[in-house]
């Protein structure tokens, strides 16, 4: 029988691919707030779970229990928000991104890691490439600013790290994947030629390349990666 995995934001764009990418070699509980548009693949199931509410990461991880070892999990739930310099978000705002981009990261994590020492599983948190540059579109400028955005983001590289190291004597592996600019996420379809000029190679990225990068670190080909921010940008942020 396949193995388990959870994907959270699994109902749209990188969530969605994750799910259709692991629903090839595992069974796949969808964790969101709506349940898909199109129609779930074989072997996929879905429960509502608002990834903020400790009750509902707590019903998601008893679900999973339920079908049986969980394998993998991929924390694919977030927001983002309109760019504006620091001075025009007001603290609501601020809370907000905060709470359901690196809370939520948290609350899930914590959920999962009872069910994940017991498979000796995977689990891979997704990040973003503002994480690493502090501005969310490809250049610096006022239309990327995005700093609640970014420091959300890079709170989740380091709370990877941080479990990464607690439970590598347990046997279970912490990854990141961070993606650079994607098509079908947030950015309007009228500029993609023009972003793709600013890309080293040259066109936006696609939800499955980030999907198979999540694939990849849950996988035995990674059975020696934890840790690790895994970059996924087309070459627009190197290390």
């Amino acid at each position: 029988m396949k193995p388990i995995a959870i994907v959270t934001g699994g109902s749209s764009n990188i969530g969605w691919a994750c799910v259709q990418r692991f629903c090839l070699d595992h069974r796949v509980l969808i964790a969101d707030l709506q349940p898909p548009q199109a129609e779930l693949p074989q072997g996929a199931s879905f429960i509502r779970a608002d990834v903020t509410d400790e009750s509902d990461c707590a019903e998601l991880m008893k679900a999973a229990a339920a079908q049986g070892p969980l394998a993998a999990l991929v924390h694919s739930a977030g927001i983002t928000a309109q760019a504006k310099p620091i001075e025009q978000i007001d603290a609501a705002e601020w809370r907000r991104l905060l709470e359901v981009n690196l809370t939520g990261s948290f609350l899930v994590a914590k959920s999962a890691i009872p069910l994940l020492r017991g498979s000796r599983g995977a689990m891979v948190l997704v990040s973003s490439r503002a994480a690493r540059t502090g501005y969310a579109a490809l250049t610096a400028s006022p239309e990327g600013t995005k700093p609640h955005y970014c420091a959300s983001k890079a709170g989740v590289l380091s709370l990877v790290k941080s479990l990464a190291v607690e439970l590598a004597g347990d046997g279970v592996r912490v990854n990141a994947v961070v993606p650079g600019a994607i098509e079908g996420t947030m950015i309007p379809q009228s500029r993609w030629a023009e972003l793709s000029t600013r890309i080293p190679l040259g066109r936006l990225g696609t939800a499955s390349e980030i999907a198979d990068a999540a694939h990849y670190l849950c996988s035995a080909g990674a059975r020696y990666v934890t840790g690790h921010a895994l970059d996924v940008n087309g070459g627009t942020w190197m290390n």
